[in-house]
């Protein structure tokens, strides 16, 4: 498929860093749906091509550290406070689904990255996804990032 009129070149924005461990958990708004995964997908498939190809992708972040803004805490607390439920599959399952987790943007950011928009493959990332859990931070005052 063609690349979109004016995307961007997604690589400049991808970090040199993997997740270290399947352990890890990645944490997406939700609760997710085929059609809000294919909004986003194809929103990014507008914004973004990698190496000049076609590229799908919907972003997620990933517990990193223990502490920190990369800490599952911190991403619940601040990045995902206005969600009240949220998707936390594991980076294993999420490999195990034959999804390539990308680091862009700033850490812990992620794009999932996908083949394509069509429903067989956005019902694979959804059960991927697997239930959105309650957000216990949903709601709360974030605490000021320290500088």
């Amino acid at each position: 498929m063609a690349i979109p009129s004016g995307s961007e070149d997604l690589r400049p924005h991808i970090r040199d860093e993997e997740p270290r461990s399947d352990d890890f958990v990645v944490v997406r708004g939700g609760p997710d749906s085929l059609a809000k995964l294919a909004t986003h997908a194809r929103r990014t498939y507008r914004a973004f091509n990698l190496d000049g190809a076609a590229f799908w992708g919907v972003s997620v972040f990933c517990a990193l550290d223990q502490i920190g803004p990369a800490s599952l805490d911190s991403i619940l607390a601040v990045r995902m406070a206005t969600y009240g439920l949220v998707h936390t599959p594991t980076v294993g399952r999420m490999r195990e689904a034959g999804f390539e987790l990308l680091p862009t943007f700033g850490r812990p950011h992620y794009t999932v990255r996908l083949v394509s928009d069509d429903d067989e493959e956005l019902a694979r990332l959804l059960a991927a996804l697997g239930p959105a859990d309650l957000n216990t931070y949903h709601g709360r005052t974030p605490r000021p990032r320290r500088r």
